[in-house]
């Protein structure tokens, strides 16, 4: 309960990227004491501390792609790079203090929850930490999917995924293979090409470019953004608002249809005419991710570049096989993308009366508002089932569920209770709600993506407006909730 030398109870946050910082941030600034992160890595950034291959970046403007409470940074230019998102990072644990709370390199096995005491028992590769309260904030962009090709183990060159990038590879004179060519390899084959000698792209089906304006701030608007109180926050709402309305482009009519218009009006002006019904989708836009590159088409024009969309069947000891055709190369680059449908996984999560996670998951990841799984008190989820976006920033999303989160444990604490549970009519009926909502969204559409399973169901995107998450995740309703106390 609160008192004046704070809050008491123990909150363990799984995860130290965004969502981790943000929520030890936020419960140090309400008054809790005892907060531990467990951090599987050496360091803070979760994905943008792991993923540091060539080029790197966001999607999402720099001042929108930050917490809300920490705006005023000197971000370089519109769209940040890797190595800058992991700096603010760096900055905002420092700068909250929140280091001396982390736990580096322990990795979390299994969380467990205990009837009789209402506490949570973590299970690491470094012992077990106990605590009212467990956070989950591992996202789902954090464990790449590796493809197991028939003859890898006969392969004689180097092969890595483009999350694990191998940096010891001199690309100079090699022949590089790159599977995939999603987000990641419109972000490093530019310079990948720019170095190997020849690049050999296998494609399963092109994707929708948008080219799209990263100038660097100029000295005036640095200056601006610091100096002027509130700029950072006006400025980052203004951006907000101009990227939240296009979720209308995302629903299946008229409006994505024309947006699928310009387009490809924009793509045909760079690729020769024999080439667009390779590389030019056939699906509508916004159904896998919009890319956003000024270079990647321009790239796979060069007669140093390729693009093969045959299936890969194989390796052999010199290269990839794909039908009757043979590709000798040097090495090869999977950017095959994240197993983020297997949301917090390996962990496994036993709530009460040996209920297992894994079994209430068994059809497809769901949670109330996509942090809270009934039958699993006290434990919320950030980043959770469908809270991913198409059009927006990922970062709004979380605060917003990090919000919620400090609100139900206000609620616990103003009810005078030790445990906190959705309902399991509650948890349904928003499932259902967010399950029929998105039938009507693009991501529904007949093209295969990362935001669905094989068997075509969706557990990762929300599917209305960012605002109106903020606005479902505002306040809890007590009746929503199951409250009590142990002992």
């Amino acid at each position: 309960m609160l008192n004046a030398s704070g809050d008491k109870r123990r909150v363990i946050i799984i995860g130290a990227g965004f969502s981790g910082l943000c929520m030890a941030i936020r419960l140090r600034q309400a008054g809790f004491h005892s907060v531990v992160v467990l951090e599987s890595a050496d360091d803070v950034g979760g994905t943008w501390l792991k993923n540091n291959y060539p080029n790197a970046g966001c999607d999402v403007p720099s001042y929108l792609y930050s917490f809300s409470f920490a705006t005023r940074y000197p971000w370089s230019q519109r769209y940040a790079r890797q190595p800058e998102i992991l700096a603010y990072l760096r900055d905002c644990a420092e700068r909250f203090g929140i280091r001396e709370n982390i736990h580096f390199q322990t990795s979390v096995q299994a969380g467990a929850f205990n009837e009789a005491t209402g506490c949570w028992t973590v299970t690491t590769n470094n012992g077990t930490f106990e605590a009212e309260f467990l956070v989950s904030a591992v996202g789902q962009l954090n464990r790449p999917h590796q493809p197991s090709f028939e003859g890898v183990d006969k392969y004689e060159g180097k092969v890595w995924h483009s999350a694990r990038w191998n940096h010891d590879f001199e690309l100079e004179g090699k022949r590089v293979a790159v599977i995939g060519n999603g987000a990641s390899t419109i972000q490093f084959l530019p310079s990948l090409a720019d170095k190997a000698e020849h690049t050999t792209l296998f494609q399963r089906t092109p994707s929708w470019i948008q080219p799209f304006r990263n100038d660097p701030y100029s000295s005036f608007a640095k200056a601006a953004l610091r100096f002027i109180p509130g700029l950072p926050s006006v400025y980052r709402w203004w951006t907000f608002a101009r990227h939240d309305w296009r979720i209308i482009a995302f629903r299946q009519g008229t409006i994505n249809r024309e947006y699928g218009r310009r387009l490809k009006r924009q793509m045909r002006k760079l690729i020769p005419e024999d080439q667009w019904e390779q590389l030019i989708p056939g699906y509508s836009p916004g159904c896998k991710r919009i890319l956003l590159s000024n270079d990647f088409l321009q790239t796979i024009m060069r007669p140093d570049v390729s693009v093969v969309s045959d299936r890969v069947e194989r390796l052999d000891a010199t290269g990839i096989v794909t039908g009757e055709n043979h590709y000798p190369v040097d090495a090869i680059v999977c950017a095959t993308g994240f197993r983020a449908n297997e949301l917090l996984s390996p962990i496994e999560f036993e709530g009460r009366d040996g209920l297992r996670l894994d079994d209430v998951w068994s059809g497809r990841p769901h949670a109330f508002r996509g942090i809270a799984v009934h039958g699993f008190p006290n434990l919320f989820l950030l980043y959770g089932p469908n809270t991913n976006l198409g059009h927006n920033s990922i970062v709004f999303m979380i605060e917003s569920q990090v919000n919620y989160v400090m609100r139900c444990l206000k609620l616990a604490s103003r009810q005078g209770h030790d445990c906190i549970e959705v309902h399991e009519d509650t948890m349904k009926r928003d499932d259902e709600e967010v399950q029929e909502r998105l039938e009507a969204s693009i991501w529904a559409g007949d093209c295969a993506s990362w935001y669905k399973t094989a068997d075509g169901k969706l557990p990762n995107n929300w599917w209305g407006s960012a605002i109106g998450y903020w606005l479902r995740t505002r306040k809890p309703k007590l009746n929503e909730f199951r409250l009590w106390s142990v002992g």
